[in-house]
């Protein structure tokens, strides 16, 4: 780009204070917003009343390394249908974490709803703190990021009982996803950059040619796959429009169950 970029983290209410922040910043070019499928689920979950439609998509950028089910190694249940089972058997007294307006959240509503399951959603707002809150038995399910649990899998503290993405990890091969194990439940965390609406179409394309070459070097993929067990993922604008489009659909579907 020719530009030094400065990154300022906000966080706040599942993210949405930063989408806020640049869905409101002058369409100069000089202000944008590197964010993820929240997007959206934010909008479902009502802590936002807005979506993509609020921004010039620029491109789909990334693919997160995904999430999973976990539970404590000692849980009475190895797998999703014997969680919803067992959530049924004893209504309101399993709990999941969620934090608001997360995927956290919207997975967990989802389970409610189309499994019928009878799971007891509290608030957890962060990773670290669902982490702890399962070691320590406040609670008895979480859904994570999987870099954020695989320490705690591997010294036999928690176990998997599924990944919430489409498709099987490539670094997870034995883990099943939800919808293999005919649970309704699949998100793949996508990574967008977007631009407050009215910015110039010019200024969006070139930053999108710039994703697209950075997605192309040998470099840039060594290091997501060392840091972030990621592989390069990129979609043009109108492919990303598209994309979030439909995810958009699919996330607005359970809009009604947060009111």
């Amino acid at each position: 780009m020719g530009e030094t970029v400065v990154v300022t983290n906000i966080t706040g209410n599942g993210g949405a204070l930063g989408s806020e922040e640049v869905k409101n910043a002058s369409p100069d070019g000089y202000t944008c917003l590197f964010y993820h499928t929240c997007l959206n689920i934010n909008q479902a979950t009502g802590i936002a009343d807005y979506g993509s439609e609020a921004f010039e998509t620029v491109a789909v950028v990334g693919k997160s390394s995904g999430e999973a089910v976990v539970v404590r190694a000692d849980a009475p249940y190895d797998t999703m249908e014997e969680l919803i089972a067992y959530s049924q058997a004893n209504p309101q007294t399993v709990k999941i974490a969620a934090n608001t307006g997360a995927t956290s959240h919207w997975a967990s509503v989802v389970l409610n709803v189309e499994e019928d399951a009878q799971l007891n959603i509290v608030n957890a707002s962060s990773s670290a703190e669902r982490v702890a809150n399962l070691l320590g038995g406040q609670l008895d399910v979480i859904i994570n990021p999987i870099g954020t649990v695989q320490d705690y899998v591997t010294s036999g503290d928690f176990k998997y009982l599924a990944v919430t993405t489409s498709e099987r990890l490539d670094y997870l091969p034995d883990v099943p996803t939800c919808l293999e194990q005919g649970v309704n439940l699949s998100y793949d965390l996508m990574y967008y950059v977007m631009f407050p609406k009215g910015t110039d179409p010019a200024i969006c394309q070139k930053f999108a040619q710039a994703f697209k070459e950075i997605s192309e070097m040998p470099e840039y993929a060594e290091e997501i796959k060392t840091a972030y067990n990621q592989t390069p993922y990129f979609l043009d604008t109108e492919e990303s429009i598209a994309y979030i489009q439909e995810e958009n659909e699919k996330m607005m579907a359970y809009a009604d169950y947060f009111k």
